[in-house]
């Protein structure tokens, strides 16, 4: 009787010890993918707080010749920037890449604090109020008012 029963405890205690790493193990694959997601979104928050644009055109004065609009973007922010995911919004709707010449204007292929960008869009729109959005690529923005005679 003293056999079996030692067996037995040893047997339950082995079941119980390998539940026990596969919990630990469960749990620290939580913790890491949780830690890991706190890691990025802080570096995306501390990017942001770096970051800013600022839309430095004339409303009275939209350059426009034939569907093609010029805007100047200053980055006012201390980040780098880079010019290849700015998101441009002309009343709420997407200019397509196609339609858009982005050139930095006195510098290199990257947007640095203090320099400005120039966004020729090539766009249909109406006489009146129009708005537009100038996004970059950690989601910072600012918006534009203007009017086209």
């Amino acid at each position: 009787m003293g056999a079996g029963t030692s067996a037995t405890q040893m047997i339950f205690f082995i079941t119980s010890v390998i539940i026990a790493l596969g919990v630990v193990g469960a749990l620290f694959l939580n913790v890491q993918s949780i830690s890991t997601a706190a890691t990025v979104g802080s570096k995306t928050f501390s990017q942001q707080l770096r970051t800013d644009i600022t839309v430095i055109n004339d409303p009275e004065i939209i350059s426009n010749s034939s569907g093609n609009y010029t805007f100047y973007v200053k980055n006012t922010g201390k980040e780098d920037l880079s010019t290849q995911y700015i998101t441009v919004l002309i009343d709420g709707s997407l200019v397509q890449d196609g339609n858009l010449n982005k050139t930095i204007l006195n510098s290199d292929a990257v947007w640095m604090p203090g320099d400005v960008l120039q966004i020729n869009a090539t766009v249909s729109i109406g006489t009146g109020s129009h708005s537009l959005r100038v996004i970059t690529e950690n989601g910072v923005e600012d918006s534009f008012e203007f009017r086209r005679s």
